[in-house]
């Protein structure tokens, strides 16, 4: 069974939710934000750039952004998530100083066991103004800074120029044979490079980007049909069946207007 998300708040560079599931899980995904986790209850497997871990009650999960990521739950489990959006966590670095470079920072990855990041999150999930929340944030950053940022991952040779083709053809079907030309490879190469470094092939990695293309025009109010229509999906069905998959809500839930929202 998908899990069940319920929006707690919703702005501009914020998703706040609870989420709760009786087992199932998630397939390999990610997100363009930041995405915490504050495990109330339960127990979760998660796999991430191709290590396995265990989450308790009590502890926290953390991905940087397009991490490809995937969980499974053990009967009924509760948990907050967060997704930050880069662009605020560079934002407020950069104006603390603490921004190395001009890119956003990649955190300690997978599993912490730290109480302070654990009740920012808690925090947060309590906080009924906007001001409370903003606090909530900074404080929850602070948190973050204290297990010092490691280097961030390179790409090297063709993948940056292979991004930017998936995010500039969205709304069209790409093979790999377009891929190819861009790479200048073969098709086993193209797949085992790519493979290596997003655990994952290319054109799945590629549907994943049209998902959060989707999420970001069911925010702005389009309707999941024009959308589907939009992103070169066979359907709305085809559409709302991969969104539910990664997501665990409905594409027309999703984008329903939140009434936490400001």
């Amino acid at each position: 069974m998908s899990p069940r998300m319920e929006v707690v708040a919703r702005q501009p560079q914020l998703e706040l939710a609870l989420i709760s599931s009786q087992g199932g899980g998630y397939p390999r995904h990610t997100h363009e934000e930041y995405v915490l986790s504050a495990n109330l209850s339960g127990r979760e497997h998660i796999w991430f750039d191709g290590r396995e871990q265990v989450v308790e009650p009590g502890q926290v999960t953390l991905y940087n952004p397009l991490t490809m990521q995937a969980s499974q739950f053990e009967g009924e489990a509760r948990f907050i998530s967060l997704h930050l959006g880069t662009e605020w966590v560079s934002d407020l670095l950069g104006e603390a100083g603490l921004l190395l470079g001009r890119t956003a920072p990649a955190f300690q990855e997978g599993v912490h066991n730290n109480q302070t990041l654990f009740n920012a999150l808690l925090a947060l999930h309590r906080s009924p103004s906007a001001n409370q929340q903003e606090e909530g944030l900074v404080r929850l950053l602070a948190a973050l800074q204290r297990f010092g940022p490691p280097h961030p991952k390179l790409l090297q040779g063709r993948l940056p120029q292979l991004l930017d083709y998936m995010r500039s053809h969205l709304s069209q079907e790409i093979s790999l044979e377009d891929l190819c030309q861009i790479a200048c490879c073969s098709k086993f190469h193209l797949v085992r490079s790519f493979q290596h470094v997003f655990h994952v092939p290319p054109i799945h990695y590629f549907n994943q980007l049209r998902l959060m293309e989707a999420r970001r025009r069911l925010l702005q109010g389009e309707k999941p049909a024009q959308v589907a229509l939009a992103l070169g999906f066979y359907d709305q069905s085809h559409m709302s069946n991969a969104f539910r998959r990664v997501m665990g809500i409905s594409p027309s839930r999703y984008g329903a207007p939140s009434t936490n929202s400001p």
